[in-house]
């Protein structure tokens, strides 16, 4: 029987994958894959509803104390709040075998050989939810800079001149002093060694 929980072999994040409404479009998500022990180990990426999700990479090699990420898709579909989906993923380990397997077999046909009570899974469940998340507003408000609210508050509707607008939203009269003064700076030393390569040019 194939182990099913997070071994001494390697462990995985999240525990839970969840996604949110509404599903008419792709969503990604990151399973990490850790590896803490001194050996290469190989992966591979199983799930019950392959028409579903798409993995990349599907399989691979974590070298020791070290991590791999990867992306999980979910293809937009039709959700039915009736359904009841049982969606999960399936993460495989096995220590990586002798060179002579390694070089020369797949990884796929290397988990093939392998005896199955040698492979550690750990399962990671997929919850779909019907509804999007919900975020407070001061929550949003903190994540949004002041500069971009100042923007959007601005810039609705976009007239004819939002590009001016945009100008006088994100670059203060002061701030464009400033740069325009340390362009200055940079500038001029440039210009005094360009002509004092031109004199030495014109001199010899």
């Amino acid at each position: 029987m194939t182990r099913e929980s997070n071994s001494e072999l390697f462990s995985v994040s999240p525990k839970n994958m969840v996604f949110y409404a509404p599903y008419d479009r792709t969503q990604k998500r990151i399973i990490t894959i850790l590896n803490p022990t001194m050996q290469k180990l190989l992966f591979k990426i199983l799930t019950n509803a392959p028409w579903q999700y798409n993995a990349i990479p599907k399989c691979g090699c974590v070298e020791p104390y070290d991590i791999s990420e990867i992306l999980i898709s979910l293809n937009g579909f039709q959700f039915n709040h009736a359904e009841k989906y049982c969606h999960r993923f399936c993460v495989q380990c096995i220590p990586v075998p002798p060179a002579k397997l390694f070089d020369t077999q797949s990884i796929l046909c290397l988990f093939k050989r392998v005896r199955r009570g040698m492979i550690h899974n750990v399962r990671v469940p997929v919850e779909l939810k019907p509804k999007p998340l919900d975020i407070p507003q001061d929550e949003l408000d903190s994540i949004l800079q002041y500069d971009v609210q100042k923007l959007l508050w601005h810039m609705r509707p976009i007239d004819a001149d939002y590009l001016e607008q945009l100008k006088q939203v994100t670059m203060p009269a002061k701030g464009r002093k400033k740069r325009c003064g340390w362009k200055c700076m940079l500038v001029t030393p440039l210009i005094l060694i360009w002509t004092g390569l031109a004199v030495d040019i014109n001199y010899f």
